[in-house]
């Protein structure tokens, strides 16, 4: 059940990265947040561009660098569903190329385990412990990136820089998650059942080499994104509280 396990991490990034992004844009001043995801973001819109070409899809407006960008435009694509979730889901992608091609050039500042979770039974239970297994492979990653990160290291900081600025611009566009959720899912599903009639794509050097690198990416955009997500609420509920407690206090006395 690793395509289930898969599409689920991909599907928590989905939410974890919309809202992180949400959160920021809102409490944080726009112009400082798009600057520094600008790389991010370029990346972001030019693979939705490079993915309309590549479908056919017209592109009616493309910002990357105007204060006031707008991303992209396109028209409704001509194979509708399909091609709407490739075009949705290729910043994601896009993303995790460049996360695994910096991890490359720094050589692999954080080494993190890529194996395969054992078998799971396709059963009430075995959904549990599949849920189970993703949230221990977060955890597990989350402390191995924690003990090998060096803040001395400068590759280190510039992996963990690149890591939160192209986790957090996997957010999608609001009128693309629902595409994403269910493009994953139909996927996750047909490969699974692929599976269960024996094509097993796994014994395949390539794809099993791909999938492997796509989940130790996934659990750890999840990790960052997760404590990101924390980090941020933590930081909003500490002004929250100083502004109830010092406004409510100052407006007082001058009234």
């Amino acid at each position: 059940m690793i395509y289930l396990s898969l599409a689920i991490g991909l599907i928590m990034i989905i939410f974890l990265s919309y809202a992180t992004c949400g959160l920021w844009t809102k409490y944080i001043n726009t112009k400082t947040v798009n600057g520094f995801l600008m790389p991010g973001t370029i990346v972001h819109e030019l693979s939705h561009a490079l993915f309309c070409l590549v479908t056919g899809t017209t592109i009616k407006e493309l910002n990357l660098f105007t204060s006031n960008s707008t991303g992209i435009k396109y028209d409704k694509p001509k194979i509708p569903f399909i091609f709407d979730f490739i075009i949705a889901a290729a910043p994601m992608f896009g993303c995790v190329f460049f996360i695994f091609f910096i991890s490359k050039l720094l050589s692999n500042p954080i080494h993190l385990s890529n194996e395969f979770p054992q078998e799971i039974h396709f059963t009430l239970k075995g959904l549990f412990d599949l849920l189970r297994h993703l949230l221990d492979a977060v955890w597990v990653t989350f402390h191995a990136f924690k003990n090998q990160f060096r803040i001395t290291e400068i590759h280190h900081i510039f992996f963990l820089l690149a890591l939160i600025i192209f986790t957090v611009s996997m957010s999608p566009h609001k009128q693309d998650i629902k595409h994403l959720v269910l493009g994953f899912g139909v996927i996750a599903l047909i490969l699974f059942f692929l599976e269960t009639l024996g094509i097993h794509l796994l014994h395949y050097k390539w794809w099993n080499y791909c999938i492997k690198e796509l989940c130790v990416i996934t659990t750890l955009a999840i990790s960052v994104l997760a404590t990101l997500l924390f980090i941020t609420l933590i930081f909003m509920g500490i002004i929250k509280g100083y502004r109830l407690t010092f406004g409510h206090k100052s407006s007082h006395k001058q009234s």
